[in-house]
């Protein structure tokens, strides 16, 4: 079974500037990371190893109280990479995927699709994108592109439009990148380890240290969007799908 490999590791970070304790916000009954704890259950039923790392023991209580695995983390980390780093150094698994804990929507099909990937391009990191044809989330700067090659292996991300479309009406889609991240054991403590590159810094994408260095991340296509929760507005809007939500 291909979640044998596998450890799936959700951070969830309490400070949270537009959405303050975002992990606990109520989702339908339950904290936010908890939902999203839910969701991906189904891939430890078939073998990967799942757990919360946060900063925060409020989160802690919150998965004790839902009998929910979580890790204390170190508070300074920077990301939720570097979360999962140090979680991976105690759970040990060949790959590890870091699933934001702010998406209790991710399909896991997608994910294994993504599993899938890397295992089969024997990849050190991967990523997600899904197929958008709406030109505003195109203009959008929160909203992330990738472009890959037709190996599936990432060229760039960015904030900017891109492709550029030189001549407007000529639009079609693009690729949005979805913020899922895959890592072999031995690439993401050597991508923690890495200073920041100028790329990174300049887009602000975490992404684009690994491109910068020369580590190269497979893009895997997923069926459905990102729907993550940043805001007031998205988590009401949460909360109003999720009685319908399958």
């Amino acid at each position: 079974m291909i979640w044998n490999n596998w450890l799936i590791v959700i951070p969830a970070r309490l400070s949270s500037t537009r959405l303050p304790q975002k992990p606990l916000a109520d989702l339908a009954g339950k904290p936010l990371v908890i939902r999203v704890y839910e969701r991906l259950k189904p891939l430890l039923d078939n073998g990967a190893d799942l757990v919360v790392a946060t900063d925060s023991q409020l989160v802690m209580d919150a998965c004790q109280q839902h009998r929910v695995p979580s890790v204390m983390t170190d508070p300074g980390h920077q990301s939720g990479t570097d979360r999962c780093a140090e979680v991976a150094r105690l759970r040990p698994r060949p790959f590890i995927m870091n699933v934001q804990g702010d998406e209790p929507f991710v399909h896991c099909g997608d994910l294994e699709a993504l599993a899938r990937l890397m295992t089969e391009q024997k990849a050190g990191m991967g990523t997600m994108m899904h197929r958008n044809n709406r030109k505003a989330d195109h203009e959008n700067p929160n909203c992330v592109k990738v472009v890959v090659n037709d190996a599936h292996q990432a060229l760039y991300f960015s904030r900017s439009p891109l492709p550029y479309y030189r001549a407007p009406q000529t639009f079609q889609a693009f690729w949005q990148h979805l913020g899922v991240y895959a890592f072999s054991r031995d690439t993401l403590q050597k991508f923690c380890a890495l200073p920041q590159h100028p790329l990174e810094l300049a887009e602000s994408l975490e992404q684009l240290r690994a491109l910068g260095h020369n580590i190269p991340i497979v893009v895997s296509v997923a069926d459905h969007p990102a729907i993550g929760i940043d805001t007031p507005e998205d988590l009401e809007a949460a909360r109003a799908r999720f009685s319908t939500f399958t």
